[in-house]
């Protein structure tokens, strides 16, 4: 499913991916995939790979190579260490990783099994784990400083407002962000006409996924801005809803969605915080009562 967000964040990756091929000398750009929890900033990042995948593998005739791996993908644990760090990669790969193999010899082992699959995208997720205030995370940080220089590969990291985290700060988060482009992810507004139409038709291209037998489509499209009023602009809101308002209706017969699924339907806390904040603020101020005069 497109959206503004994707189709975005897809032609700034092309742009970055080419641009790295073509340098040599200098500090390769990556891209950072930043906003609040519930963006869908993993599911962009996810679905970049995808493409640059399947897209490598047409261009080079790769289709089923299996020594070839144009992306890789890795999370960023909490309370990260270089040899943790690096060790998410080896979990990836499927390489084993001796106990007592410093962080020094896991990352040459990485680099050269990358190097070998021709690796030209690295998707790192969570990487607001990443911190730089400490020494174990500035360590880290350096350390994967260093494995992206040695690297032909973009690199694509994806994270919880980024641009305010330990990543971008101090010495090394200066050098981070000298190189790094920053999409930010956010909710959708329905304050304008345009507004609206993009949330409405964000709204129609997740009912279109959903495999309800009875339910009429774009049926969804008049409850539109109570659908965002529910989850407050969150992509990831919006698909939770609407998933579990259609799980529910599959179980109980009836295969489709209206107000009052939608309404019986539960979200997650922090759009269930904004919907009594928006009640709260449309409803009329309580006029105070007139005293009688004496």
């Amino acid at each position: 499913m497109e959206t503004a967000d994707t189709e975005a964040l897809a032609r700034q990756t092309r742009i970055t991916l080419a641009r790295n091929a073509a340098t040599t000398a200098t500090a390769r750009r990556g891209l950072a995939v930043s906003g609040a929890a519930g963006m869908g900033k993993s599911t962009a990042a996810l679905l970049i790979g995808k493409r640059h995948e399947k897209a490598e593998r047409r261009r080079l005739g790769r289709a089923d190579d299996r020594s070839f791996a144009p992306v890789v993908y890795a999370v960023v644990p909490p309370a990260t260490t270089p040899k943790i760090l690096i060790q998410a990669f080896a979990n990836w790969l499927g390489l084993p990783v001796p106990q007592r193999a410093t962080a020094q010899a896991v990352t040459e082992h990485v680099v050269g099994v990358l190097r070998t699959l021709g690796s030209s995208l690295v998707i790192l997720d969570e990487a607001h784990n990443l911190t730089t205030n400490r020494l174990a995370g500035a360590e880290a940080a350096s350390t994967l400083k260093q494995f992206a220089d040695r690297l032909d590969a973009t690199f694509l990291y994806a994270g919880i407002d980024l641009p305010a985290t330990d990543l971008f700060a101090g010495e090394m988060g200066r050098q981070i962000k000298a190189r790094m482009i920053v999409h930010q992810m956010r909710p959708y507004v329905i304050g304008t006409k345009a507004e609206r139409e993009a949330w409405a038709d964000l709204v129609l291209g997740v009912e279109d996924l959903l495999p309800l037998a009875a339910h009429a489509p774009e049926s969804l499209a008049e409850h539109a801005p109570y659908l965002w009023d529910r989850t407050g602009g969150s992509i990831g809101a919006l698909r939770a809803i609407l998933a579990d308002a259609a799980i529910g209706a599959i179980i109980d017969g009836t295969e489709k969605i209206d107000r009052r699924r939608l309404e019986a339907t539960a979200t997650d806390y922090a759009s269930e915080e904004h919907h009594l904040e928006h009640s709260r603020q449309e409803q009329p101020p309580r006029r105070r009562g007139l005293k009688r005069a004496q």
